[in-house]
């Protein structure tokens, strides 16, 4: 791998896919300082908030987005734990907004990543066709090199 003395960034959601991802980069590189990245989206951009012209308030929406952000964080954390335990040196971030590929591509830009890693959920046919691959988009933008880890 090359300079070692940059980080790996893992893309990390909580899910077992985002789990494989921290389990591959611990068998790879370990022992090896990483950043553990959770994208969530700005609350503002989530549809279900003020449809149907029905206003939030403020004060409502400052308590949504101090939750969102706190649950980012706990799921950052329980990430770099994982990954702590596998031997990796992990540090957390946590970016706000969308679509989530493009903060994963900054956010490693940011950071000076030697590599993306991120596990792949398999999505197929019309779920891949709706919901997109954030996987993809990110192996396709970025210009660092991207690992991309499909669950057992």
């Amino acid at each position: 791998m090359a300079d070692e003395r940059r980080p790996i960034l893992i893309a990390y959601d909580g899910s077992d896919c985002a789990a494989a991802a921290i389990d591959k980069v611990a068998a790879e590189f370990a022992p090896r300082k990483v950043v553990v990245l959770v994208v969530s989206e700005e609350l503002d951009k989530v549809p279900f908030l003020g449809t149907a012209g029905v206003p939030v308030e403020a004060e409502t929406m400052e308590l949504l987005t101090d939750a969102a952000r706190k649950g980012a964080q706990e799921i950052a954390d329980k990430g770099a734990e994982r990954a702590y335990g596998l031997g990796l040196e992990a540090t957390t971030a946590v970016y706000e907004g969308g679509p989530v590929w493009s903060a994963i591509v900054e956010a490693a830009e940011e950071h000076d990543a030697a590599l993306i890693a991120l596990g792949a959920r398999g999505l197929s046919g019309v779920k891949r066709l709706v919901l997109g691959s954030v996987s993809s988009a990110v192996a396709q933008h970025s210009k660092r090199s991207v690992l991309i880890v499909h669950g057992s």
